[in-house]
């Protein structure tokens, strides 16, 4: 099965990608019109933490959201096995790459922070340019793509681990040697506490924090918006010094402001379809039962 959706993946990959741009596009308009379930979650996501907008505000941001989302799935093929050269040739600009130099050349280990924004996966191919960085990334459920997405990620000399105790420890240990890690800060954790995020109480993983007390490594954020004429931006920022607070609850609450502050570049690049509030503090209505009796969290 594995090796089935592999040969899949690498003719969709052959694809140009205006082409598979404009199917994802076509597949963000079948979500939105079908009102699919990702539909939705990214609707009551976007409500949840933008109540300021109007009803209507909020319904074309899902609306432009989802056009990004199908441009998202319809590039993966290409980021996860095409060339190199190629999908370097999709970035057209890099912006204050020297908050990543400069982290580096402090000579402790950098933690980048590469929120679920844009086309996240086209990271793997930028970071070639730095050398090579260990990412922890979460498998998926389906044991037999396991293998594959180990493969196809790994294609640009990067390391993979999994979100479980060995593969934590190796970043702490790459740290320790003054590596580079990356980390996908805005995923629901096995464990963890609650911080704000665009005021909404959010299950959210204190490893960083934890990670910058025992290495002293230095945090970076980075986003790849996807431009008008469909190439990519590498952008840089400077997080929110709190990070380094050695208050567990203040350090997360700044992890998820740095996070805000990279979604207000485009909001509707960042993947509210994600189920980022399955999570939450007891008591409060669970928010994605669509069409189920309501339930509420323990």
């Amino acid at each position: 099965m594995g090796r089935i959706f592999l040969c899949l993946l690498t003719l969709m990959s052959l694809l140009p990608r205006k082409v598979s741009q404009g199917l994802g596009k076509l597949v963000g308009r079948c979500h939105y019109h079908l009102d699919t379930h990702v539909t939705k979650v990214s609707r009551v996501n976007i409500g949840l933490c933008n109540p300021s907008l109007s009803q209507s505000e909020q319904e074309n941001l899902v609306y432009r959201n989802l056009m990004h989302s199908g441009q998202l799935l319809m590039e993966i093929p290409a980021v996860w096995s095409g060339s190199g050269k190629r999908l370097a040739s999709w970035i057209e600009s890099v912006q204050n790459e020297s908050i990543l130099i400069e982290a580096k050349q402090s000579g402790r280990g950098v933690i980048v922070l590469l929120p679920h924004f844009g086309n996240w996966e086209l990271f793997n191919v930028y970071f070639t340019r730095h050398g090579s960085m260990t990412a922890l990334y979460q498998p998926p459920k389906q044991t037999y793509l396991r293998p594959v997405m180990q493969e196809v990620r790994q294609l640009y000399g990067n390391e993979l681990v999994a979100t479980n105790v060995k593969g934590i420890a190796r970043l702490y240990r790459c740290l320790e040697q003054g590596k580079v890690v990356t980390i996908l800060p805005d995923q629901v954790p096995a464990t963890g506490i609650y911080a704000p995020f665009f005021n909404v109480e959010t299950f959210t993983d204190p490893l960083i924090p934890r990670l910058i007390r025992k290495t002293g490594a230095l945090v970076v954020a980075v986003l790849i918006r996807r431009l008008h004429n469909g190439r990519f931006s590498v952008e840089w920022f400077k997080v929110d010094n709190e990070v380094y607070n050695s208050d567990i609850s203040k350090a997360v609450r700044a992890i998820n402001q740095t996070v805000e502050d990279c979604i207000a570049v485009a909001p509707d690049q960042y993947q509210w379809g994600y189920k980022r509030f399955k999570k939450r503090p007891a008591g409060l209505k669970q928010i994605y039962r669509f069409n189920k009796p309501e339930k509420f969290h323990q």
